[in-house]
């Protein structure tokens, strides 16, 4: 048990900034767009939303994620490759200190533009609409979640995939960095890993879904 409570003081930073950043995110930007009043529901106002919300909020978020990604994929190295961060706070000095607060910030912005977008925004929607059909039970609210975590992994989980190869990346033998950039990396992974030919090979950037929605699922019907 103790191993999955570890890192716990990254998990919590991380936590709170992804969890401000994407409410606040979104609500901040739909109380700006929509000027009613009535809060009449628009599927167009809800994607714009969460798409700016999530753009900011990834880029301010990612200097804690980077730290927290890399402590929690530490344990799968070999020792002589661990980064070995002592707390959330020697990590972040440390990734300040290698210039990386910013690395696959952009990534980030992207999976969190379709998080809020699709999974905030379809889930008030749905709630709001089905709330004329079926009134104020607990259905209404597991339906708008369940389709908003699955719309919105299906589009964000690609991101999620090159953030974390961006957050995780050290120098090859030369000096360089496997990827320059969020799309040199997406370029990568679709030119060696991927094949669409035989059996919709996606390579690297679904794998994994299954535990992504859940997590999704549970932190969206929560929060």
């Amino acid at each position: 048990m103790k191993e999955f409570y570890s890192k716990w003081d990254a998990f919590a930073m991380r936590t709170m900034t992804y969890t401000t950043a994407r409410i606040w995110g979104f609500l901040y930007f739909y109380d700006w767009i929509n000027k009613d009043p009535r809060r009449t529901p628009k599927a167009d106002y809800y994607f714009t939303a969460g798409a700016l919300g999530g753009i900011v909020g990834g880029i301010l978020a990612n200097p804690f994620e980077i730290v927290f990604t890399r402590m929690q994929a530490d344990a799968m190295y070999p020792d002589q490759a661990r980064r070995n961060y002592k707390s959330f706070m020697d990590g972040f000095i440390k990734v300040a200190d290698e210039g990386a607060l910013f690395r696959g910030a952009i990534a980030n912005g992207l999976k969190y533009m379709g998080l809020i977008s699709l999974a905030s925004g379809f889930n008030d929607w749905m709630k709001e609409q089905s709330y004329y059909f079926l009134g104020p039970i607990m259905a209404t609210r597991i339906a708008g979640t369940a389709l908003g975590v699955a719309v919105a992994t299906a589009i964000s989980m690609p991101f999620d995939t090159l953030r974390t190869r961006m957050h995780t990346m050290r120098p090859l033998p030369n000096g360089e960095m496997p990827y320059k950039d969020t799309l040199d990396c997406f370029t990568k992974i679709v030119r060696h890993e991927c094949n669409f030919d035989k059996h919709n090979n996606f390579g690297s950037f679904y794998t994994g879904c299954q535990p992504y929605f859940l997590r999704l699922l549970l932190i969206c019907y929560v929060s």
